[in-house]
């Protein structure tokens, strides 16, 4: 878009037209539009993440032009620390973790169910810097071996995963010392950010390239990073990896003497050659990071887009399995039926025979032509009784039985052929693993395929829309 104002106003048309459209979809599946809306709440975010050591609060030192971030070769930091400007004029502050998450201005509200122990290490610094007149940073604890839950006492992947979806671009670090191998780097490439963000919001840094005795330690570290992404990621693509330097810490002697010195002026070329590649690199990171407002309208459409195609899908597997099971319900219901009809011409003279009760049979009456509405009354008890014990039988017995079958065989429920369509399958298989087994029933009532259709309707036209004021803008 040309302008903030544009872009703010294409904003609140959107959040607008989901709360529309999308609002009773989602209220009829139990969910709220929070998950989407949240994004469209605050200002673009940078989310900076690494291991430790891998010069996160360096690098966010140098965005924002001064030392406020604590720095250090072991971990110095174990708080989310989130930068952005004062408000109305006001003095530089702290803002503790209790006030953050309990602000509705903001979008982190989904962070309180993490806990009081998470909420003690969640702070945010107002800083009067001009890189954060546009957007905001999140500066991260270093990520760390062998960690659990215990240990730090909040489910530190879960809330990075919370906030790469708010975050418009993630910049993962890592140092040559340990490039890659770290176990919660590991998992959060490899589990947690795949289902947060888009690929394309996520940029590979190795930093403190600097810090390498020669060539080979740099090529070693290189190639080390490049073989453990493409463990973790599972990709056969490598995507593009940062070499970038601390300015504020750089050894210029070591970068001279990173080449040894045997062809005399070239060898000095080269130098220069080499810093001026570490130099133009770090600045294009710059750069990217400031294109984070830019990466906003189509990050905000991307999570839109993949929330309703994520409920689209489960609301295809709930009407696959109402298909299933009105296919075996209705072959029970003409059993019933069958069965309800002859009790229901048949059933009394039966009884008359075996316990002389009731005297005047339906069957007597209809061939003496002596039909009266009384001799309908037993007839009519007992065909309702079959139907009443036919749908008693399929509640109980018939719809347990296929939910369970249904629960086992769960992948089959629905044809997955485009790799897209898996993606999604495996990040909403769990929540509709758990929907089936806790409200099958009431699944059963329900109009998926007009709501499957209200949903596509949303995704290939009013989505569509939206994406082409962002090209045209």
């Amino acid at each position: 878009m040309d302008t903030e104002k544009a872009a703010k106003a294409l904003i609140k048309k959107l959040e607008k037209n989901l709360r529309r459209k999308m609002g009773p979809v989602f209220r009829q599946y139990g969910l709220g539009l929070d998950g989407l809306l949240t994004p469209l709440k605050w200002k673009p975010l940078v989310l900076v993440i690494g291991n430790y050591s891998s010069g996160k609060s360096t690098f966010i030192n140098e965005l924002l032009g001064r030392p406020v971030q604590r720095t250090g070769q072991a971990p110095t930091d174990d708080t989310f620390t989130i930068l952005t400007l004062p408000e109305n004029g006001e003095p530089e502050r702290e803002v503790p973790g209790n006030t953050i998450v309990s602000d509705e201005r903001l979008p982190f509200g989904a962070l309180r169910p993490y806990g009081e122990s998470l909420i003690a290490h969640l702070q945010m610094k107002r800083i009067d810097a001009p890189i954060l007149q546009k957007l905001a940073i999140i500066d991260t604890p270093g990520m760390l071996d062998s960690v659990t839950e215990k240990d730090r006492g909040y489910d530190y992947l879960g809330v990075v995963g919370e906030l790469a979806k708010l975050a418009d671009l993630v910049i993962l670090m890592f140092d040559p010392h340990k490039a890659g191998t770290i176990k919660e780097t590991y998992k959060a490439i490899r589990r947690t950010l795949p289902g947060s963000t888009g690929e394309d919001r996520i940029l590979y840094v190795l930093n403190r390239v600097d810090e390498c005795d020669n060539v080979s330690d740099l090529v070693r570290s290189y190639g080390t990073l490049c073989w453990n992404l493409s463990q973790m990621t599972g990709g056969k693509d490598m995507p593009r990896i940062f070499l970038t330097y601390s300015e504020s810490e750089a050894k210029v002697v070591d970068l001279q003497s990173m080449v040894a010195d045997t062809e005399g002026e070239a060898v000095a070329s080269h130098n220069e050659y080499v810093c001026t590649v570490w130099v133009s690199e770090r600045d294009e990171l710059k750069q990217a990071v400031e294109t984070a407002p830019k990466m906003r309208l189509n990050h905000i459409l991307q999570e839109v887009d993949r929330g309703v195609r994520e409920l689209a899908l489960q609301a295809e597997a709930f009407a696959a399995f109402n298909r299933g099971f009105q296919k075996k319900y209705r072959k029970v219901l003409r059993v019933g039926t069958v069965a309800a009809v002859l009790v229901f011409l048949f059933g009394d003279l039966l009884a008359n025979l075996f316990a002389g009760f009731p005297e005047n049979t339906l069957l007597k009456a209809f061939l003496s032509g002596g039909l009266n509405p009384h001799v309908f009354i037993w007839p009519a008890v007992g065909g309702l009784s079959v139907m009443v014990l036919t749908l008693i039988f399929i509640q109980r017995f018939q719809l347990p039985r296929f939910i369970r079958k249904t629960l086992t065989s769960l992948d089959d429920l629905i044809p997955l052929e485009t790799a897209y369509k898996r993606d999604i399958w495996d990040r909403v298989r769990e929540e509709l693993h758990r929907k089936i087994s806790k409200n099958g029933q009431r699944l059963l009532f329900m109009n998926h395929r007009r709501y499957l259709k209200r949903m596509e309707n949303f995704i290939h036209k009013d989505l569509k829309r939206f994406y082409e004021q962002i090209q045209e803008g």
